[in-house]
């Protein structure tokens, strides 16, 4: 297998990988460590890599796996969402924490397979099939997975808005 693949793989997924880590509340440095780790592991493994039926499925179990294993070497808490990562800027000051903390607390009400589809969505810009990519699942289950996770956060809404 040639090294040019995995450097063209690691170039093509690598911003969208340190945008789904500092969104999970990394800071920009440690979320480097973890995709770094993350691009280390699918290095040594790039036959399998290359071998598999969705390669950024398998590569983002990986990234994945490297930021549970940081958490827990750290025995860190995640921290509040890094207001840049390469080019990608959060809302600023007050309005863009707020609307960051409003979008966690939405996302605490979704399953944790629709919360990521819609993070991935909304925060990351990501289309359906780039979000089934990622996670391995057809665009179906993404397209399923959003309009569930819309449904569960207007029924809230609904709720909310009946108690007042």
């Amino acid at each position: 297998m040639s090294d040019a693949w995995f450097v063209e793989f690691h170039r093509a997924h690598r911003v969208n990988f340190l945008k789904y880590v500092t969104l999970r509340g990394l800071t920009r440095c440690d979320a480097e460590d973890v995709v770094s780790n993350a691009f280390l592991a699918l290095y040594r493994a790039r036959a399998p890599l290359r071998a598999a039926r969705s390669p950024e499925a398998f590569a983002f179990k990986v990234l994945r796996d490297s930021l549970v294993d940081f958490l827990r070497e750290r025995d860190r808490q995640p921290v509040p969402v890094a207001e840049q990562v390469d080019g990608w800027t959060a809302p600023d000051d007050v309005a863009g924490l707020v609307a960051r903390l409003d979008f966690r607390r939405m996302l605490a009400r979704l399953t944790p397979r629709q919360a990521e589809c819609l993070a991935m969505h909304v925060l990351l810009g990501e289309d359906v099939a780039e979000i089934g990519r990622y996670l391995g699942i057809g665009p179906s289950a993404v397209r399923s997975h959003l309009s569930d996770a819309r449904r569960r956060l207007e029924d809230h809404a609904d709720r909310r808005e009946e108690e007042r």
